[in-house]
């Protein structure tokens, strides 16, 4: 947790150094940056100047005891399901077969908009919207 706030220095350490340059070289001599870019590089600096500010001087919003309590429900949950076991899987299509020889449509079949798809074991074209 400590590397956050210490990360938040690069971003303070910026904006400072770049308002310091725009507003502390003199006006109107070699090399100075003209008003316009003083102004819209101010507007750039303090968003860095704000998040370095943030992540040095803010709460963070985890501690350790509550990334622990986090992790044991995600771990309650259970195991993750596998592929094609969800909900939906019924409706992929895997769950369609071709009419003409049985053989049930490959995972990354292409099917048209209106629904034709080829069968890949007889090679011939269905209709997955007229199967009864």
């Amino acid at each position: 947790m400590g590397f956050i706030r210490v990360m938040g220095i690069v971003p303070l350490g910026i904006g400072l150094t770049v308002l310091g340059f725009l507003w502390l070289t003199p006006f109107n001599e070699f090399g100075s940056p003209p008003l316009f870019f003083r102004v819209f590089g101010s507007f750039i600096a303090l968003a860095f100047v704000l998040q370095g500010g943030a992540m040095v001087y803010g709460r963070l919003p985890m501690n350790a005891e509550a990334l622990r309590k986090a992790m044991d429900l995600v771990r309650q949950g259970g195991p993750p399901t596998e592929p094609g076991t969800g909900v939906g899987a019924s409706q992929g299509a895997a769950g369609y077969r071709c009419p003409n020889c049985g053989a049930s449509i490959a995972e990354g079949a292409d099917v048209s908009p209106s629904g034709d798809v080829k069968c890949d074991h007889c090679r011939r074209w269905f209709n997955i919207h007229r199967q009864g």
